[in-house]
């Protein structure tokens, strides 16, 4: 719970160069540093960051073994075997599964989809369920967004007969012996992964959704479809999956999901309509945020709470009608995963504030009544408030299941291949992380975790990396500086939203708004004494309280209310934006952060 660490990115594009970039792109001399400090200085550059085309995708053949896999996949579709697509339950897994079970059925394959539900049988593939499918006539099983690590499971549906394809965007496990590092594949008839050290392919943060779009694309090349009649339903759903599962935008992934965002409107399938319809959004105005904030997580909340499967039914909905239903089911129970989350963080952070967890480097909370569901999300937002890697496990059985959530720096898969003999099951990547344990293993795990980790706490404090130092007076004068970072969008991780600073700024009085009165509204004065300039936070109000109280008490903080001269000085890191009420845009500044200025 430290404070955030504030850097200002450095620029090493000579001012000359920045000149000669403004001029070319007719842009200023502002917007021009900007995009330098972002690493655009070439016109060429500048052009595809701005206006990507779909042409920035890599071709899908430089995927080992995805030739392969599409090969055995449309065999099995002239000869009429029945395919299994063996997915996840989370948004990538079900966007993926939808996609593949959608190409599959347009060939005229025989194909049933699969997810495992969360709370009996966990993540990835499982021996009953390789054996159930067996049962049921499946000839060939495809798993997407799991089965790189499902060594044995694939091994049994080998040894059953089937046909096996593996297609995964997580870490290759491996072993480290006295000759160096070992991977190990599953032993399956063709795994595509692009973290497959001897994979060709040039861009490896990809998800399983971009994979299944690529399958898709040489599918149809095989299948003699005709790609540009459907390319745009499974795009947005790859875009979808992208955004969802935290993919770096960068590469083709910005690419991908620039495009999808401007297509969405013209996206035909039936379900995602319908989920945009119930949720109150305009395809129009879609942004990066509305997927992974809004949409994500109703997809999200189906294999939470009951099954995938109501996404998945969703997805693949010829019914309007019935397409609205599950919709509405959808968001229902998002609004219930978001009353557990928020009932889960509170009793984690009375069980860390009790057992002396908050000193720990690495925190591990084992929390026996929290549904296993929630875990992920849990771990998340406990990792925010601690800024420490932080793993939940939750159940109340000998085996308990959980997840990791991590901090830059921080590989949290490594650590827990570290102490793998510990551990039932894991797997995920640096960030993010799902596993399961013998409870009597858990105070070992929290004990070596910490023993194993290198970092301080100072440095996992969470740094805040401004892109210039900017005065809110020059942010507020016009709307084409507003503009232009409205145009880097979309935003996620890898693109971050531009930051600016400002410091030495006067706080004449504030503003509370919200129903729960927290949401605050700045009040500065001009430094040319022309007035005020504003800017609005979503999320400061607490910090600024206890700043203020610990500065002047209750007495400064009314006659800040009240709009009474104090003398109380901050420095912020804003973002800026373009703020639309009434069909009239106006720029918005958005404190990130903020401290009390300190005179030097």
């Amino acid at each position: 719970m430290g404070k955030k660490k504030w850097f200002l990115r450095g620029c090493r594009v000579e001012a000359s160069q920045i000149s000669q970039t403004a001029k070319d792109c007719g842009i200023s001399m502002t917007a021009a540093r900007l995009l330098a400090v972002r690493g655009l200085v070439e016109p060429s550059d500048i052009d595809t960051y701005f206006e990507p085309t779909l042409d920035i995708l890599h071709p899908p053949e430089l995927l080992k073994d995805l030739g392969k896999a599409c090969e055995l996949l449309l065999q099995a579709v002239r000869a009429g075997k029945k395919i299994a697509v063996f997915g996840d339950y989370d948004a990538d897994g079900i966007t993926s599964t939808s996609i593949m079970t959608l190409v599959l059925r347009r060939l005229g394959g025989n194909v049933v989809y699969y997810i495992p539900r969360r709370d009996s049988e966990g993540y990835g593939l499982n021996n009953e369920a390789v054996k159930k499918l067996a049962d049921d006539g499946v000839e060939l099983l495809l798993t997407l967004d799991n089965g790189i690590a499902a060594f044995e499971q694939v091994k049994l549906a080998r040894e059953l007969g089937l046909t096996v394809i593996v297609a995964d965007h997580h870490e290759v496990p491996f072993d480290i012996g006295p000759e160096g590092t070992i991977y190990k594949l599953p032993p399956a008839d063709a795994v595509i992964d692009p973290k497959q050290h001897d994979c060709p392919y040039p861009f490896k943060s990809v998800c399983a959704g971009m994979l299944a779009y690529k399958m898709a694309e040489r599918l149809y090349e095989l299948g003699g479809l005709e790609w540009q009649q459907d390319y745009l339903e499974y795009l947005v759903f790859a875009a979808i999956a992208t955004v969802c599962d935290i993919m770096d935008l960068v590469d083709e992934n910005r690419s991908l999901v620039k495009y999808a965002l401007a297509h969405l409107p013209e996206t035909p399938n039936l379900g995602l309509r319908a989920l945009l319809e119930v949720n109150g959004l305009n395809p129009m105005q879609i942004t990066s945020y509305h997927i992974g904030f809004v949409i994500g997580p109703c997809i999200n909340a189906s294999g939470r709470l009951q099954t995938a499967d109501l996404a998945v039914n969703l997805f693949l909905s010829n019914d309007y009608a019935q397409a609205q239903k599950l919709a509405q089911t959808l968001l229902e129970l998002n609004e219930r995963r978001k009353q557990l989350s928020a009932e889960g963080v509170d009793k984690v952070c009375a069980t860390i504030e009790a057992s002396g967890f908050a000193e720990d480097k690495v925190i591990l909370v084992h929390q026996p009544d929290l549904p296993e569901s929630v875990a992920g999300i849990v771990a998340g937002r406990i990792k925010e408030i601690f800024d420490r890697p932080t793993f939940i496990l939750a159940g109340q059985g000998e085996l308990v299941k959980g997840s990791g959530r991590s901090v830059d720096g921080y590989n949290m898969f490594n650590a827990l291949v570290e102490c793998g003999d510990l551990l039932a099951m894991y797997g995920g990547h640096y960030m993010a992380t799902g596993l399961t344990i013998n409870r009597n293993n858990i105070a070992e795990l929290r004990r070596r975790l910490n023993q194993n980790c290198q970092l301080t706490i100072e440095e996992m404090q969470p740094m805040i990396y401004i892109d210039m130092a900017y005065p809110v007076e020059r942010a507020l004068s016009g709307m084409s500086f507003a503009q232009l970072i409205a145009s880097m969008a979309p935003f996620g991780h890898g693109n971050q939203a531009p930051l600016f600073g400002d410091r030495d700024l006067e706080v004449r009085r504030i503003q509370l708004l919200g129903a729960e009165k927290q949401i605050i509204r700045f009040y500065f004065a001009d430094r040319c004494r022309q007035g005020l300039n504003c800017a609005i936070s979503f999320r400061k109000k607490a910090e600024f309280e206890e700043m203020v109280l610990a500065q002047g008490g209750d007495e400064m903080w009314q006659r800040l209310l009240r709009g009474q001269t104090v003398n109380l000085a901050v420095d912020i890191v804003y973002s800026i934006e373009i703020n639309e009420f009434h069909n009239t845009k106006s720029v918005q500044l958005q404190i990130k952060d903020l401290r009390l200025h300190q005179n030097k």
